[in-house]
């Protein structure tokens, strides 16, 4: 304990696995939507958000696949962020700082695919 907080990051750790996520930003060059990705190498854990969770979310976005990402190595991600996983882009819905405690918490729903 640090600060009186546990931290669970030290037990959760020895599930943690490396990941490579790429953070994607559109931009609009000669009139044509372009994409730039950057590369984001971190520790972390990925599992989908509980049916409690999703519950929560608005009606019509329960039906969307959920994840939680929690890292223990520092990610830049911030809401609304674009990233990429496993060929599937997915947008940051959620940023939860359990830095005492050692890790980040994001929530990320799969984007829109046309």
């Amino acid at each position: 304990m640090i600060n009186g907080m546990p931290r669970p990051a030290a037990t959760i750790g020895r599930w943690s696995q490396k990941f490579t996520f790429y953070i994607r930003v559109q931009s609009v060059v000669d009139a044509l939507v372009t994409y730039n990705l950057t590369e984001v190498v971190f520790r972390g854990t990925l599992q989908p958000l509980s049916a409690k969770q999703i519950e929560l979310k608005p009606e019509g976005q329960r039906a969307w696949t959920w994840l939680r990402l929690q890292c223990f190595t520092p990610a830049p991600f911030n809401v609304n962020d674009q990233v990429v996983y496993n060929n599937q882009t997915y947008k940051v819905m959620a940023q939860n700082d359990y830095t005492l405690s050692g890790y980040m918490e994001y929530h990320l729903v799969q984007d829109y695919q046309s």
